[in-house]
């Protein structure tokens, strides 16, 4: 007799364990239809978003190729004016960007009166 209840038991407990998962399955379903109209408009900005990064970053690799081809082209001019300067008493031209951002090359009254 004992055998006997723990089979039912047993089958009792898989249909609990049925009855469960056909429950959590309809409310994921009813879950899924009330996200889905709200994902639409986020996935098309994410959409959106992403051609214009990818766009950009076209625009900024042209853009990046152009100046080389610029700085080619412009290399023999820049060094024929720097060999036509070499006669010249001139400040050095090597100057950092650092140097820049310092503000080298400027004339500062305060450096000039110290001793």
């Amino acid at each position: 007799m004992s055998i006997f209840i723990a089979v039912v038991a047993f089958f009792m407990a898989f249909g609990a364990l049925w009855f469960t998962s056909e429950i959590a399955r309809r409310l994921d379903l009813k879950n899924q239809s009330a996200v889905k109209p709200h994902m639409g408009p986020m996935q098309e900005s994410l959409r959106r978003a992403e051609r214009q990064i990818r766009e950009l970053t076209l625009g900024l690799e042209a853009a990046e190729r152009k100046i080389r081809s610029l700085d080619t082209r412009n290399r023999p001019v820049r060094d024929g004016f720097s060999n036509n300067r070499e006669g010249e008493a001139s400040a050095p031209n090597d100057i950092s960007a650092l140097d820049i951002i310092r503000g080298a090359g400027r004339f500062y009254p305060s450096d000039t009166l110290k001793n």
